[in-house]
């Protein structure tokens, strides 16, 4: 019959420690685990702005590369145009002397 007693006090005693445990003050480990865990998502927002910066400037360099390629393909096809050009009219010169 002690036992009606004792389960009532455990179960006060058991209450009273998870209260207590509930109202523990952080560690230094929890701490540090904190300032850890906001140093990676600063990093990580680092490294995405990083990436969108570099994804920015390389489609802006390649941009630059297509118009300057654009540009070189319209110097080239003019330069053709004209060599093909200049060797008509000398083929013309060519039959004319040579029907003299």
């Amino acid at each position: 019959m002690k036992l009606k007693g004792t389960i009532p006090l455990v179960a006060m005693l058991a209450i009273g420690l998870a209260l207590a445990g509930c109202g523990r003050q952080e560690g230094p480990a929890e701490q540090a685990g904190k300032k850890i865990d906001q140093a990676i998502l600063e990093a990580g927002k680092k490294v995405d702005a990083a990436v969108t910066a570099a994804s920015s400037a390389m489609t802006t360099a390649g941009e630059k590369v297509e118009a300057g390629a654009k540009q070189a393909g319209e110097a080239v096809n003019k330069a053709v145009d004209a060599t093909g050009k200049a060797i008509e009219k000398t083929g013309e010169k060519i039959q004319e002397a040579a029907k003299k």
